[in-house]
């Protein structure tokens, strides 16, 4: 159509030019973080008429924020405003929006799908990516969007944002935080820890980097990442509590997580391998992203930063009963589904997918699949010919082998109930560990000295960073069974040697 071509024409001419604007000057600046945070929210309620009055707020003081221009495109189409959708989403395409492959899969842009500008931007989008500013040129040329453990995509990329938060944070927050930086793995971290947790949480993603850049990636990520760790006052900021322990935006650079364990070795494991689809210029689909993260989220690992094996958490049972009783969606489903379609069942695909990569890498074979992976994509994104290829059979037999595999481990006794081991207290999580709230009378830890407000920072030879961790740690045991567990009072460290008793002696 003759419109189409002229708007593409306008977009390709423009596309070498960035909006370079100042901030809004303002009497009561808002908090950036908290206003995104607030937006991210709204969509999740689905109430995009606020999300809408929030970004325009949003871009008073930050203009030119094609994330924000992006999202106010889905918002206005959601609401069946179809022109100011267009027109918002040229805009976020005219200050860098690249991320066009999962524009293509967004539900919430289905209203604009034949709209001119939409097909427009599709004819050209080729040769926009081409005009993108690189690094040398002061920009990104990173398609980029959001990773969260509970919210589908929504965000693209945005340039030294990691730098931007953690020097922010530094600024509002110098007194109460501590902060480092590992220029080698391009780790920025602020965390209210003890020295000895802060040692063990930067040796553990750094040894988790070195392994996945070894076994899959290649190098690590191109731009620094900030990792916080904050402490129980701020975490409403992040939108942090039981349910969701951390998250990590691409677009900003930036990883949040209150448990030092699971979670950040899962949200850290997205850290890496969206910089390698920086790099490779792909976007794998999510059931690829989250299953993958989630691999990582309990591994045994060796002194020398080898990874041995993934073990099964507390998703495994979630799979298993799924498997027996007949309520997976096959994996050719399961792989076609978009992010949002993916997010809204997360509480099912999450273990699924896990599952499927323990069973790749169990037979070996993760190192090569990830290689067919990306060679394979550009013919086939949804991951089917990736794991053909590397299995060297159908799709269909992979997916019945797999499933043998998952009902012969059979089901993992991963709580604790009456007559189980157990050691006797109550406790909450603390930021690194479980801070206990009550000790038993009669129990092993009481005999053993435990206090209230100890935190246990390890049971045996396993860190313990949240209360999901003490709970499957503690499941293993058994009743008689001594164990070292290892404990912060205040400032100091000390070691206690408990007796497991059963559980009943001490719920009275």
């Amino acid at each position: 159509m003759k419109k189409r071509h002229l708007i593409a024409c306008l977009m390709i001419g423009m596309c070498s030019f960035f909006s370079i604007t100042s901030d809004a000057s303002a009497q009561a600046r808002p908090s950036r973080t908290a206003l995104e945070r607030q937006i991210v929210r709204a969509f999740d309620r689905e109430d995009p008429r606020r999300a809408l009055l929030l970004i325009e707020r949003y871009l008073q003081y930050w203009p030119g924020d094609e994330d924000m221009l992006y999202n106010a495109a889905c918002g206005h189409a959601m609401l069946g405003e179809r022109e100011e959708s267009a027109e918002r989403l040229l805009e976020a395409v005219r200050e860098g929006f690249r991320d066009f492959d999962y524009m293509t899969q967004d539900e919430d842009l289905e209203p604009i799908r034949d709209h001119d500008v939409y097909l427009a931007i599709l004819e050209a989008r080729e040769k926009i990516r081409e005009r993108a500013p690189t690094a040398e040129d002061g920009g990104s040329n990173a398609d980029e969007t959001r990773t969260s453990e509970n919210a589908p995509a929504r965000e693209s990329p945005r340039g030294g944002r990691g730098s931007e938060e953690f020097e922010s944070w530094r600024r509002d927050h110098g007194e109460d935080y501590f902060f480092e930086s590992d220029p080698g793995h391009r780790l920025l971290v602020a965390s209210p820890l003890p020295e000895e947790a802060r040692r063990e949480m930067m040796e553990m993603i750094t040894r988790q980097s070195d392994y996945m850049v070894e076994h899959l990636f290649g190098a690590v990520q191109a731009d620094h990442v900030f990792v916080l760790v904050p402490d129980k006052a701020d975490c409403a900021i992040f939108d942090l509590d039981q349910s969701t322990a951390g998250w990590y935006e691409h677009s900003r650079r930036m990883l949040v997580t209150t448990d030092i364990g699971a979670s950040l070795r899962h949200e850290f494991a997205h850290v890496l391998h969206w910089g390698h689809m920086d790099r490779i210029n792909q976007r794998h689909p999510m059931w690829i992203q989250e299953g993958l993260a989630s691999l990582f989220e309990e591994y045994a690992s060796g002194r020398d930063g080898d990874i041995l094996r993934f073990l099964p958490n507390e998703r495994h049972n979630v799979t298993f009963d799924l498997v027996n009783g007949g309520d997976t969606p096959s994996w050719r489903q399961l792989f076609a589904l978009s992010p949002t379609r993916f997010m809204r069942a997360a509480n099912r695909f999450y273990p699924i997918t896990r599952s499927i990569f323990r069973y790749v890498a169990s037979k070996g074979e993760l190192d090569a699949w990830y290689a067919n992976l990306v060679d394979t994509f550009p013919e086939d994104q949804t991951g089917v010919h990736a794991l053909e290829k590397t299995f060297g059979q159908p799709i269909d037999r992979i997916e019945s082998n797999w499933r043998s595999w998952v009902r012969a481990m059979g089901r993992r006794d991963n709580t604790i109930t009456r007559g189980d081991a157990s050691l006797g207290i109550q406790a909450e999580s603390e930021v690194d560990g479980c801070r206990v709230t009550l000790v038993h009378e009669g129990s092993g830890a009481r005999d053993a000295g435990m206090q209230v407000d100890d935190v246990i920072v390890k049971i045996g030879g396993t860190s313990i960073r949240s209360t999901r961790e003490l709970m499957l740690a503690i499941a293993k045991l058994r009743v008689g069974d001594v164990v070292p567990v290892r404990i912060r009072r205040g400032d100091d460290y000390l070691q206690l040697m408990i007796t497991m008793k059963p559980l009943p002696s001490f719920t009275n």
